[in-house]
């Protein structure tokens, strides 16, 4: 498929839903082959495959416990072997615990470090070994990495404050070797796990600006800017795509 991410390969964690869904449509409409992780949505991940290759491009899902980040390498390592490159990471999964501090269990406090901070560390590293010049890494943070928000997200905007962190640091450390490294922050998504139909939303959308929840497809519209040629010259940089509310 023709697209100005042809010959590329993209691998995206959480790609069987949500905002990672849409990811790898947007990233396969461009032309790129796509690899990507999956926890429980097994059936949403075939169907999710047979989607992309009606597209015309290589797809393939790989089951991962987030939980286990030490599982990520042997990810990186399969993706390797089936596609032969990975030229383009995108750190989607993510959860969102929520608790007032001091009444959060530390089980999940554990659990939201694992899946959100952990696994991005222990993938990228993995998968950077063998980035070639060019590459691309773009991990999907929040807009709550730079501010509070309200209570009871703490550990959420902590993992989510270290995403940015990451990516500003690795652009870095990958910097000698031509990769790219950048960071989104969403506001809030209109998905199954934050929809724009409940009593949150109308009062959230009175703080936004443009006075609505994004589309996934607005997120990965920015994805596929940072993963294509226009963005060769960007680095290190975060990205707000959150309709103002952080302006």
């Amino acid at each position: 498929m023709a697209g100005q991410l042809s010959s590329k390969v993209a691998l995206v964690t959480g790609g069987a839903r949500g905002v990672g869904r849409e990811v790898v449509r947007r990233l396969a409409r461009e032309g790129a082959d796509i690899a990507f992780v999956y926890g429980t949505s097994a059936a949403r991940a075939d169907e999710t495959v047979k989607e992309l290759e009606a597209l015309g491009v290589r797809a393939k899902g790989y089951h991962a416990n987030l939980e286990n980040p030490a599982e990520l390498p042997e990810v990186a390592a399969a993706v390797l072997a089936d596609f032969g490159k990975i030229d383009i990471l995108v750190n989607c999964a993510g959860v969102f615990p929520n608790g007032m501090v001091g009444e959060m269990t530390f089980a999940d406090y554990e659990r939201g470090m694992r899946i959100n901070l952990d696994s991005v560390y222990y993938l990228t590293s993995a998968v950077a070994a063998s980035m070639q010049k060019g590459g691309r890494i773009i991990n999907i943070s929040s807009t709550l990495a730079d501010r509070a928000g309200g209570a009871a997200i703490s550990v959420y905007n902590a993992t989510k404050a270290g995403v940015s962190s990451f990516a500003r640091s690795w652009a870095h450390d990958l910097a000698p070797r031509g990769i790219l490294v950048n960071s989104i922050q969403p506001g809030h998504i209109n998905t199954d796990m934050n929809p724009d139909t409940t009593d949150y939303h109308h009062e959230m959308i009175k703080r936004i600006p443009l006075a609505r929840y994004a589309e996934p497809s607005e997120i990965a519209g920015v994805v596929a800017f940072l993963a294509g040629p226009d963005a060769s010259y960007i680095t290190g940089t975060t990205i707000d795509v959150d309709g103002g509310l952080n302006a």
